[in-house]
């Protein structure tokens, strides 16, 4: 069966199963050339069904780590914005909210830089790979059980082929396609969630020729891919969706986490740097030095948190020095590479485990020559803005803004400590009892 048969094939599948039940399908999309094919397979099938037919819910489903390779990141948000206009206007403009875009982030707790820098942890390796479950794993299988929460199931839609390696070929058919309600699909790890993979038969030449002969459903230009793949390695491979261990990990040329270490080297970065990327130079700098000192016996606590007979976290000096690395490769790159948020959450970390020498904030003095949170003037700038909104909204409800905000104050005094809040109550019913007495 040539490609030609072979995608009317994969079409007439793709309308069937749509058309099976009332399911909501999740579509993994990672910018990848895999997930790209697959979702524009899909949106071309939907296309050619009635418009009454479409109503199945679509979700596209991308995960950002927050440590993406920037180039990447760049590339899929404009895609997903594209995406998004078209499968809203010309597939579900009868019913727009059926189609969704959703990017997904790790938790505060589970970010990178909080558990490198934060908590110590030495950067990741093939045996401690502890960033796939926190980054990956979990942001996107929690958006996957809100959706079978709601609807009671879900099927997850993927790039996933055989072709990729034999060890993913094996997975995939341990788990073979199941008849399940006329439907074939395979068992997913979480409950009422199963698995279908539309281009599981293809090859890695045939996905490519099917890029390079079909325009892009939602105008995007195919031809930036296939640079954006020959500039990083003539054989890069994506880092999927990934939602369980079974999916295939990044390999030693990939698209993916800019920190990763536990490839040897990141071939993919060096490329692109090769191919005119320097601007990158600084992220691969850092990127070894987490390599480097992970290695370091001498930059690691004695033991482990855990097991006495390993090393344990970075120390304390160490933490405090590859934040100022990182902060010195954000100024280098005019990146956002870490969030406020991040870094109060590191500084409390540091305090939880019995670390008062080092401080954030002086951190980031020093590097970026600036206070971490805004000064006077401006808090008093944004304060008036934000009441100047406050009093829009409550002239709109028939209320005094004074008063609502008043009123944000008792509560904000209370959400400053982690302690009880048993009180707030009756604070709030005082402060309206003063209220009421002002106004007879």
């Amino acid at each position: 069966m040539d490609i030609v048969d072979k995608i009317k094939h994969i079409t007439i599948e793709i309308q069937q199963q749509y058309l099976q039940d009332d399911t909501p399908w999740i579509v993994g999309y990672s910018g990848g050339k895999d997930s790209t094919a697959v979702l524009q397979l899909l949106m071309y099938a939907l296309m050619k069904l009635p418009k009454e037919k479409l109503q199945k819910p679509i979700h596209v489903l991308t995960n950002d780590t927050l440590v993406e390779n920037p180039n990447v990141v760049g590339y899929v948000d404009s895609q997903l914005a594209l995406i998004e206009r078209a499968g809203k206007s010309q597939l579900f403009s009868h019913s727009p909210d059926n189609f969704r875009v959703v990017k997904v982030v790790p938790k505060i707790q589970d970010r990178f830089w909080i558990n490198l820098i934060g908590k110590g942890y030495p950067s990741p390796t093939r045996n401690f790979r502890w960033c796939t479950d926190r980054l990956k794993i979990s942001p996107t299988n929690d958006y996957i059980l809100q959706q079978v929460s709601q609807h009671g199931k879900a099927i997850i839609v993927l790039g996933t082929r055989k072709a990729e390696s034999t060890n993913r070929a094996k997975s995939m058919e341990r788990y073979d396609l199941q008849d399940i309600t006329g439907a074939k699909l395979r068992k997913h790890t979480l409950p009422n969630a199963w698995v279908y993979a539309p281009i599981s038969e293809l090859d890695n030449k045939e996905v490519w020729q099917y890029l390079q002969s079909v325009p892009s459903f939602w105008q995007g230009d195919n031809r930036k891919l296939v640079v954006l793949y020959k500039n990083a390695s003539d054989n890069s491979a994506e880092c999927p969706l990934v939602i369980d261990t079974s999916t295939p990990s990044c390999g030693t040329s990939r698209f993916g986490c800019w920190v990763c270490t536990v490839v040897n080297r990141d071939k993919s970065m060096e490329n692109l740097i090769d191919n005119g990327e320097e601007w990158m130079e600084p992220l691969l700098d850092l990127r070894n030095i987490l390599a480097e000192y992970r290695e370091d016996a001498t930059k690691r606590v004695e033991k482990s948190r855990i097991y006495a007979d390993r090393l344990g976290p970075f120390t304390f000096k160490i933490r405090a020095e590859l934040l100022e690395k990182l902060l010195k490769a954000e100024n280098a790159t005019q990146l956002d590479l870490i969030t406020k948020s991040e870094l109060a959450a590191i500084q409390l970390q540091w305090n939880y485990d019995g670390n008062f020498e080092y401080s954030v904030a002086d951190i980031y003095f020093k590097v970026k020559n600036k206070r971490i949170m805004l000064d006077e003037k401006t808090l008093q700038q944004k304060e008036q803005e934000e009441f100047e909104l406050l009093k829009i909204a409550a002239e709109k409800h028939g209320v005094n803004a004074d008063h609502i905000r008043q009123l944000m104050i008792v509560e904000s005094e209370f959400s400053v400590s982690l302690g009880r809040r048993h009180n707030i109550h009756n604070n709030l019913q005082q402060k309206i009892a003063q209220f009421v007495e002002e106004i007879n």
